[in-house]
This record gives structure tokens, C-alpha cells and sequence, in this order.
């Protein structure tokens, strides 16, 4: 780093800039984002007949958005489901928040 820095003709002393570098690094620091993995159900079938998969998928993106990994179905007519264990437990092991209603039917199929 130089010994100033110049912003147009005027020049700012060292002391200033190692002020506004604090500043900046400081505020880089703040910026931290960490993005979570959430397994929860997409809904798919038709109108007044629901069907859902199980998938991982981003916790900010929406409920029919694009997901990391398919880990099964539900069909909550039918009662039935068909659940990827290992998948589901090695996205657990790495921090993965299964939603409420997915936790219930993990528990109900003592995957978790």
C-alpha cells in the first residue's frame, strides 16, 4: 500500500487511509452470507389431488424452485411414500434442516 492515497488533485494522509482501510475490511468481515440447506416437500400432481417430493434444496429459494437433490416422494392420498434414507441422512450429517412436516414423516419412517 502506498503511503497516500489521492482522490483528484487533493492527497490524503497516511493515517486516513489506514482508517478507511479498517473501515472497508471491517465492513467485508460484516458481509458473511452462509447459505443453508433445507429438505422440504415440492408439490406436484394435479389441482385437489396433491402429491410432493422430498427434495434439498437452498432455504431463501421458493417452494417449487429448483432443487439440489430429489430424496423421495409423499403421496398424502394414497398414505405412501418412497424416501432415499442414505441420501436423507448424509444431507442431515451435513447440516441439512428438515421442515417440520418433513421431520414428522422422517420420524414416522425412523430415518432420523
Amino acid at each position: 500500500m502506498s503511503a497516500s492515497l489521492t482522490f483528484g488533485n487533493a492527497v490524503v494522509g497516511q493515517r486516513v487511509a489506514a482508517k478507511a482501510e479498517k473501515r472497508v475490511s471491517g465492513a467485508r468481515a460484516t458481509l458473511r452470507v452462509e447459505n443453508k440447506v433445507a429438505i422440504r416437500f415440492t408439490r406436484m400432481g394435479r389441482k385437489k389431488e396433491p402429491f410432493y417430493r422430498i427434495i434439498a434444496i437452498d432455504s431463501r429459494a421458493r417452494r417449487d424452485g429448483l432443487p439440489i437433490q430429489q430424496l423421495g416422494w409423499y403421496d398424502p392420498i394414497r398414505k405412501q411414500s418412497s424416501l432415499d434414507a442414505p441420501a436423507i441422512k448424509d444431507w442431515i450429517s451435513k447440516g441439512a434442516q428438515p421442515s417440520d412436516t418433513v421431520g414428522a414423516l422422517l420420524k414416522k419412517a425412523l430415518i432420523i
